[in-house]
C-alpha cells in the first residue's frame, strides 16, 4: 500500500523526462540500458501500486495506449532463448494495436523478454511479454508512449472519492483532474495540474 503519493508522483515525471531525453539517443552504454531499463520498470511498478492503492483515478487502469504486436513463429521460446526474441517472433509482420494500463504494467513487470532498442526511424521503443503471452505474441512500446503514460500519472490529482455498497461489498469511486477535463467539465489551465472548471 502507498501512503503518500507525492514522491512517487515526482519520480514519475523525472522518469518520463528521462525517457524522452533518451528516445532519439543514438549512442548508449551499458550504464544508460541500466538507467533506461530500471525507470520503465520501476515507473511500471510504481503506477500498478498506485492503482491498487486506490491512488488514482478509478478509470486510470482501462485507459489505452498503443503498442505493436509481433506474432509468434515456430516453437514457443524457452529461458535461454529470451535474449533472441527475432528468432521467435516475426519482427517483419507488427500489427498495431492498444493495451490497458493495467495489462500494460502487468506485462512489463512480469515479462519474460525485455529488451530496448533502436527502431527504423531513430527512435527508442521496448520489446516485452510477459509469461502468459510468450505462446501467442511479442509486444513492442515506444519510449515517447511510456513517458506520456508516466507523465499523465504524474500529473494527475485526485478531487473526489465516493463509496458505495453494492451487494454487501463496498466500491470506491476516484474522479480526478484528468477525468473532469476528459469529460469536458473543466480545461487545463497550464501543463502541470492546474484546471480550471468550466461553468458554461
Amino acid at each position: 500500500m502507498i501512503g503518500d503519493s507525492v514522491p512517487w508522483r515526482e519520480e514519475l515525471q523525472k522518469s518520463a523526462r528521462r525517457l524522452l531525453r533518451w528516445n532519439t539517443q543514438q549512442r548508449w552504454t551499458h550504464r544508460t540500458y541500466f538507467l533506461a531499463e530500471k525507470d520503465v520498470m520501476m515507473g511500471a511498478y510504481a503506477i500498478r501500486r498506485l492503482i491498487d492503492s486506490g491512488k488514482t483515478s478509478s478509470l486510470l487502469g482501462a485507459r489505452r495506449y498503443p503498442v505493436v504486436h509481433y506474432p509468434l513463429v515456430g516453437r514457443v521460446p524457452r529461458v535461454l532463448d529470451r535474449f533472441s526474441p527475432d528468432e521467435f517472433y516475426n519482427l517483419d509482420k507488427p500489427t498495431r494495436s492498444q493495451i490497458d494500463v493495467a495489462r500494460l504494467c502487468n506485462q512489463i513487470i512480469h515479462s519474460f523478454v525485455f529488451q530496448i532498442f533502436l527502431t527504423d526511424e531513430g527512435t527508442t521503443s521496448v520489446m516485452f511479454v510477459s509469461d502468459r503471452d510468450r505462446a501467442q505474441r511479442l509486444h513492442s512500446i515506444s519510449f515517447e508512449v511510456i513517458a506520456d503514460l508516466f507523465s499523465y500519472v504524474a500529473r494527475e490529482d485526485l478531487l473526489h472519492r465516493e463509496s458505495t455498497l453494492l451487494d454487501g461489498e463496498e466500491k470506491i469511486t476516484n474522479v480526478s483532474n484528468h477525468d473532469l477535463v476528459e469529460s469536458g467539465r473543466a480545461v487545463y489551465e497550464d501543463d502541470e495540474r492546474v484546471f480550471i472548471v468550466r461553468h458554461d
